[in-house]
């Protein structure tokens, strides 16, 4: 465990921000706890009952919604939900299309903690993980509840349960677990003809799906509905760098890919999503794209203004500032304070002396006040650089004295 938290002090006092991986992420989040118990009294209950909800977070760049998406992720897998995590910098752009969304997707979603042997991600892991430790009655039981869900489409459960049963239970044919593998994930180098699949294996189900333009809106709300047909509490999808793409792409490109985000938004509002929250992470420029290329998308998720508020915070809001989720914010000497209470008690947890956490406390603390005064947007990252440095040779220096 020490060493655990001494790579992620690494990782701090070098980048600026925790692993990709791992609680360390909520370890540093200062400012979100309002947010996060918000989540977990009101959003991720009405997720697991079935119900469904969109949130566009907008920020500078630099601000934090990477953090925060990361964040959300982290405490939502530890209590029991499906996770993917999508970089639109990636290379690709998910919204160009709908079957670019559903690889994406597929591609990210993870088990939640639960099933931490199966931290690797892919839809084919998040079928995998729910079978494993099941005896047969269980396994058994499993498939009739998939085979009665009503949120699926024919030819994708079909699939699903074709998957379960020959790709999971039996592992007899690898060649057959592999194809229903890619037809799952719908990989493009991989190439299937259904008819001859079912030339070589009769006993499949009928109808069988494949992945392509026609299906794929019906698909997309499959694989979202997929993690609480099996039995998880349901899925969180996080979007980042959303907009990315759309500032070098033209305008009819602009318009397909703001259209393919429409889906979403209007699938989350008739309920066509079963158990599933979707976040996008934006920067203001993504609404003005919206009002000039699409204004059926910027009409949807427009800002509400009550202008007679004294707060018009709305952290339930369709489109909010991450400075809204984040309470106190970087503007507060109180978010660098708690800051640099976290980061210590991460080099507490790797052998840092108590006197010198409560110094490196003390120092930052003073110099919070001077962190949320500075208007450079990249302040909190040099702030995390510079406390986890300060933490991080205390204890290679404690270390090096023991030795």
């Amino acid at each position: 465990m020490a060493t655990a938290h001494l790579e992620a002090l690494a990782h701090l006092a070098e980048m600026g921000t925790p692993p990709d991986d791992g609680a360390a992420v909520l370890d540093v989040s200062a400012g979100l706890r309002e947010s996060l118990e918000r989540l977990e009294l009101e959003t991720l209950p009405f997720v697991a009952g079935g119900g469904s909800e969109i949130q566009f977070v907008f920020g500078p760049y630099g601000r934090g919604k990477t953090h925060f998406l990361k964040a959300v992720s982290e405490w939502v897998r530890q209590r029991g939900f499906v996770t993917a995590y999508v970089d639109c910098m990636d290379g690709q752009s998910p919204f160009m299309s709908l079957t670019e969304t559903y690889r994406a997707i597929a591609a990210r979603m993870t088990p939640p903690e639960t099933h931490d042997f199966f931290r690797t991600t892919g839809v084919a892991q998040v079928v995998e993980a729910q079978f494993t430790d099941r005896n047969p009655a269980g396994q058994r039981a499993l498939i009739t509840h998939l085979k009665d869900d009503k949120a699926l489409s024919p030819d994708f459960r079909n699939l699903v349960l074709a998957y379960c049963t020959e790709g999971v239970i039996d592992e007899s044919d690898e060649y057959l677990a592999d194809t229903l593998k890619a037809l799952l994930a719908h990989i493009p180098t991989y190439r299937v003809t259904l008819g001859t699949l079912y030339r070589k294996y009769p006993h499949l189900p009928r109808p069988l799906g494949k992945l392509g333009r026609r299906n794929a809106a019906v698909w997309l709300r499959s694989l979202l509905s997929l993690p609480r047909a099996l039995g998880y509490r349901g899925l969180l999808v996080l979007f980042d760098e959303t907009e990315t793409v759309l500032l070098r792409s033209r305008r009819r490109r602009q318009q397909a890919h703001l259209a393919h985000i429409r889906t979403f938004v209007d699938h989350m509002a008739t309920g066509a999503f079963r158990g599933c929250a979707i976040y996008y992470a934006v920067t203001e420029e993504f609404i003005d794209i919206a009002d000039r290329n699409l204004g059926a998308l910027s009409q949807r998720i427009e800002r509400v203004q009550v202008p007679d508020m004294d707060d018009c915070r709305n952290p339930r809001a369709i489109w909010v500032g991450i400075d809204e989720l984040t309470r106190p914010g970087p503007q507060d000497p109180r978010f660098f304070e708690e800051l640099a209470e976290r980061i210590v008690g991460i080099g507490r947890n790797s052998g840092l002396d108590r006197s010198d956490a409560t110094r490196i406390t003390e120092l930052q603390q003073r110099r919070a006040r001077r962190y949320a005064e500075d208007i450079n947007e990249g302040r909190v990252r040099d702030f995390v650089k510079e406390t986890a440095t300060l933490v991080l040779r205390n204890v290679n220096d404690a270390g090096t004295h023991e030795t």
